[in-house]
């Protein structure tokens, strides 16, 4: 009895066997409308992207094929062997042999199989030498690429996607598409190595890796690759992008284990983004001479960046970095405009022939002291240290830093006096939310045009601030201890608009004030 059982499952899987591989046999059908009307669901004969339906030729023949949402195709649409898009969307169709009827196929789009492609495509497949784009997304089984793709040489866009058992791209198969010009390998979670061949891909454009269980990427010399993003991949460590000529853009993304991030020779890159990668320590960066604008935020763990020979950086924003320590700028001849923020850590700053740079933010890094370094950038027009623990500036500031013009240091310790010797050739002045008591001095601030001081504890406006007539057009000293105004100041003439609200002035002062600012062209808020 149990040798008739094993005859019976051994001769049924036998049959099961032959009918999956057989031949489709296509004479029967008198032409592509007939092939295409044998399906058990409506196709419109007008072809849309997302929508069962096919495009025909002059000739009435079928070159584009939609099947979207009909879960049960004839395999009789292989013998459509004048496809040349085909277009698959949550259907359950197989992939056989007789996929090597499409001679003619140049784009093949799969999303979705319900699981009905098997573990292994066809060496058949390898026959499609049309194929210029191929995407296979959702595929519940697959494990691996054939061999046979080595074929596929005029395959310019290459799609991986949300296939869950994928573990292996054949390294000398993959390697000869060398016509590629984009690689899309996406949430493929079993997939450990990327193709060593990779440098083959002289014409590859744009490359997107994103969840896949490496720990370690290192590409050189494609030579025309344009755009990378790097993302999610949990297991990944070290990144080395080395001799790029054509880069524009770098975006390296939710990393979690990435340790190390290095790049050199990268001379064409615009952009580089580097964001939520967790565990990243360092950042290497030399011969980037086309770099423009870097951005790196919430990498809690980076502590150290080293730039050099960045001959056309123009922007640099660190945000968010709670153990950053140190930046060293060498060589970045353009530089502009460098903003570190919340990074309550950082000890060392050093810029070297930056002597472009116009706008330096250091807000929220816990400074107790002033970084001395800032002293040396002669060009700084614009300085922002708000929300730190400073209490005194040096001496030297106006001195060393003839071309300041803007200057915010809003939230920190400052107390007593206003600064001496005065910043004379600063326009604008925040000093907000610091202890400040007097503004003795202030008369010789003589190009201030704008000046905030709420939340401090002035009790007086010297009237030597009547020397800023000519210049200052905004005061604002709210939140403070005033009890009265200089009555003269209603005769600045620059003064436009002076808020003083929130003080202890009487009601009747307050009144005696509105009546006489009133009459000038200054318009008080008390």
């Amino acid at each position: 009895m149990k040798i008739f059982l094993l005859f019976f499952v051994f001769y049924f899987s036998s049959i099961f066997f032959q009918e999956s591989n057989a031949e489709i046999v296509c004479n029967n059908y008198v032409s592509d409308i007939d092939i295409i009307n044998r399906n058990p669901f409506y196709v419109r004969t007008f072809w849309y992207d997302y929508i069962t339906s096919v495009g025909l030729d002059s000739r009435q023949r079928v070159s584009q094929f939609t099947i979207a949402n009909n879960v049960n195709p004839a395999t009789n649409i292989y013998c459509l062997k004048n496809l040349l898009k085909l277009v698959l969307i949550n259907t359950n169709l197989s992939i056989v042999p007789d996929i090597k009827n499409f001679q003619n196929l140049n784009s093949l789009i799969i999303q979705s199989d319900n699981g009905c492609i098997g573990q292994h495509l066809p060496a058949e497949f390898g026959q499609l030498t049309s194929l210029t784009n191929l995407e296979l997304t959702d595929i519940k089984n697959l494990e691996n690429l054939p061999n046979e793709i080595e074929a596929l040489i005029q395959l310019q866009s290459l799609t991986l996607k949300k296939i869950p058992n994928l573990n292996k791209i054949p390294d000398d198969s993959i390697g000869k598409l060398t016509n590629l010009n984009e690689l899309n390998l996406i949430d493929l979670p079993n997939l450990s190595n990327v193709p060593s061949t990779m440098n083959n891909f002289q014409s590859l454009q744009r490359l997107v890796i994103s969840n896949l269980n490496i720990n370690s990427l290192r590409l050189d010399n494609l030579a025309r690759l344009m755009t990378i993003s790097i993302g999610s991949n949990s297991l990944l460590q070290t990144i080395q992008l080395t001799n790029m000529l054509q880069f524009s853009s770098i975006d390296i993304q939710k990393n979690t284990e990435l340790l190390t991030l290095k790049l050199q020779n990268v001379s064409m890159t615009n952009s580089l983004t580097v964001y939520a990668n967790t565990k990243l320590t360092s950042i290497v960066m030399d011969n980037v001479s086309g770099l423009q604008v870097i951005s790196i935020t919430n990498s809690e763990q980076l502590k150290k960046i080293s730039i050099e020979n960045a001959d056309r950086l123009y922007s640099l924003s660190l945000n968010s970095l709670a153990n950053f320590e140190s930046i060293s700028i060498h060589n970045a001849p353009l530089l502009s405009t460098v903003s570190i923020q919340y990074s309550p850590l950082l000890q060392t700053i050093l810029f070297n022939n930056t002597s472009s740079m116009q706008t330096l933010d250091l807000s929220g890094c816990q400074l107790t002291t002033f970084p001395e370094s800032i002293l040396t950038i002669k060009s700084l027009v614009t300085l922002v240290l708000t929300t730190n623990r400073l209490s005194a500036l040096p001496l030297t500031l106006s001195t060393d830093l003839p071309n300041l013009l803007f200057l915010n240091l809003v939230n920190n310790k400052f107390q007593g006096a206003i600064f001496q010797p005065p910043l004379i050739y600063l326009r604008e002045l925040y000093l907000s939310n610091n202890s400040f008591t007097s503004l003795d001095g202030i008369g010789s601030y003589q190009s201030l045009q704008r000046f905030e001081l709420d939340f401090n504890q002035i009790s007086s406006i010297p009237t030597e601030i009547m020397q800023l007539s000519p210049m200052l057009q905004s005061l604002q000293a709210r939140f403070n201890q005033l009890t009265t105004i200089p009555y003269s100041m209603t005769n600045m003439r620059s003064l436009t608009s002076f808020f003083a609200d929130k003080n202890n002035i009487s009601s009747s002062e307050r009144l005696y004030l509105i009546n006489a600012f009133q009459q000038s062209l200054v318009k008080l808020y008390i």
